[in-house]
């Protein structure tokens, strides 16, 4: 639309110079319009179109005799400028406008005007103003246009949230480098604790850290080849090094030490370096994750570590504090006793059953203690778990038909062998069964199932008692926890360890006023297992 208005302003100047009879040659000055309108209509935007147009516009100029001209060099000049973004073109155009113009302007002898300093002088001022207007107005678009465009270009090359560059970008420079340079040193790090950060203070706080991170990295590695953001809590330096040792110690003590006390977070980081057989980017980036994923694992078996130590250390003192109450009772009643006895001249005659029987609990309770305290079982072998079952029922049978109870048991129809403690394991079934006899009143049941599932053998151990209430189930187990009136606390306790020895599991389901039961799964000896060469040699291994 624009260059066809061009197109139609150069004809009428056109008609009006041969109307007026103002033109030199007429057929020229028709021939000049068809050339000026035809170069307009082309689109090639570069300097040398824009001087051949120029170069018609001045020599239309000069056989129309007009200066009506002065609109088509600024149109002309308009959308010159606008097609080429070059500003040395710009001003090459302009400056030529702003000289060519006047001498054109003042040279054209016409028969409206008598040309005039002052006139002259007014066009050559208004005509400069109008082209300096424009080139400056078209620069200032094209500086904008280029600082969007490098800000465009930015974003799709460098983070948003450090200004580093992204990961696409590190790849594209790790490339580039490793052709240019062979002693490189790639490093990537890992922010390990800001995810948890994010969860517990919001991502505000971590992004607060990733900048610090970002702007630390850069005053610590100042002379690294780039620093970039590689993903969303990971960032890449690449180094220069001649001595490797010397520079890994610099960046054990940076990442290993300063980061982390200047930011709060922990440090993790893979470093790598191509060998002298040479290799691709892809090579030395794997290289560098599987040390980071290497010095991930070490940090976490260290801190897994650290808990166990601590929960042992809380279990200890747990241990050490029941124990500690659970004997000072007995001792607080004898102590009683003996003051009261040196009152009567130490006659303890009245006290001496009570007296007995608060030592025999402290014996009872030291001896059930260093059972529980024990590390590990050590007399592993195949046996029967039925013949294990049968012994512990010929123990409890005696003491069960004094309470007028009644032991009910449902076997396998098949062997079933576990590599067991026969000893521990009698221990944990005799617990359960006089737990389980202890809750009940005369003339029930305690139903013993064994049957196999899977690869593992199922015990249950079930009775007809008074149930335990569900906010106490989770406690049962803890040491020194009981409800009954009397007893140490540890006897389900050390069921429960018995169990844990033998790498089985023991879950409990109770209903209050209906009875309780105990499930216990333990690994099955597998075939070869149960042959007796092969236990004793895993027996002596032991």
């Amino acid at each position: 639309m624009y260059k066809w208005f061009v197109a139609s302003y150069a004809s009428v100047i056109t008609v009006l110079s041969l109307s007026f009879g103002l033109a030199l040659h007429n057929l020229l000055l028709i021939g000049l319009c068809i050339l000026l309108i035809l170069a307009h209509l082309t689109k090639e935007p570069s300097l040398y179109v824009s001087l051949s147009k120029l170069a018609l516009l001045i020599m239309f100029h000069w056989i129309s005799q007009t200066d009506w001209c002065f609109s088509l060099y600024i149109l002309i000049l308009t959308a010159d400028l606008h097609d080429n973004k070059s500003k040395s073109t710009i001003w090459t155009l302009v400056g030529l406008n702003m000289i060519l113009f006047p001498i054109i302007s003042k040279a054209v002898v016409h028969s409206f005007t008598t040309f005039s300093t002052l006139w002259g002088l007014v066009l050559y001022v208004t005509n400069s103003a109008v082209f300096i207007l424009i080139s400056v107005t078209l620069i200032s678009s094209i500086k904008q246009g280029e600082k969007l465009a490098g800000e465009r270009k930015k974003l799709t090359t460098h983070d948003a949230l450090t200004g580093l560059p992204n990961y696409e970008s590190c790849h594209k420079q790790l490339k580039d480098l490793l052709h240019k340079e062979s002693h490189v040193m790639f490093i990537l790090i890992d922010c390990t604790d800001l995810k948890a950060m994010n969860k517990s203070q919001g991502f505000q706080a971590g992004n607060l850290i990733l900048k610090q991170v970002a702007d630390l990295l850069q005053i610590k590695f100042s002379e690294a080849f780039f620093i970039s953001r590689y993903g969303g809590d990971e960032f890449a330096v690449a180094l220069a090094y001649t001595e490797q040792e010397q520079m890994l110690q610099y960046i054990e003590q940076q990442l290993g030490s300063e980061l982390p006390k200047l930011t709060g977070i922990q440090i993790t980081y893979g470093s790598a370096v191509l060998t002298d057989k040479g290799g691709t980017k892809d090579d030395l980036i794997l290289l560098a994750e599987n040390n980071l994923f290497q010095m991930k694992r070490e940090m976490w078996l260290k801190r897994e570590e650290h808990m166990l130590r601590s929960e042992k250390l809380r279990i200890v003192g747990e241990l050490a504090s029941g124990m500690a109450h659970e004997i000072r009772n007995p001792l607080t009643t004898i102590k009683g006793f003996l003051q009261i006895s040196k009152s009567n001249g130490y006659n303890i005659e009245n006290w001496y059953p009570l007296i007995m029987d608060e030592i025999s609990r402290m014996s009872e309770l030291t001896a059930e203690f260093l059972q529980f305290s024990k590390p590990h079982a050590v007399h592993f072998r195949v046996q029967s778990f039925q013949v294990c079952i049968q012994r512990v029922i010929s123990l409890t049978l005696s003491e069960m038909s004094r309470f007028g109870h009644e032991v009910v048991y449902v076997p396998p129809q098949e062997p079933m062998n576990i590599w067991m403690d026969q000893d521990k394991m009698i221990q944990l079934l005799i617990n359960l069964i006089k737990n389980a006899y202890e809750s009940m009143e005369d003339n029930k049941k305690v139903i013993i199932r064994l049957y196999p599932r899977d690869y593992y053998v199922v015990l249950e151990v079930e009775d007809q008692g008074s149930g335990i209430p569900p906010e106490q189930l989770d406690q049962i187990f803890n040491p020194f926890y009981t409800t009954k009136d009397s007893g140490t606390g540890l006897g389900l306790s050390i069921c429960h360890k018995i169990v844990q020895d033998h790498d089985g599991t023991i879950e409990i389901e109770s209903t209050v006023n209906k009875g309780t039961r105990f499930i216990m799964t333990f690994p099955m000896a597998s075939p070869e297992e149960s042959n007796p060469a092969y236990s004793s040699r895993k027996k002596d291994a032991v």
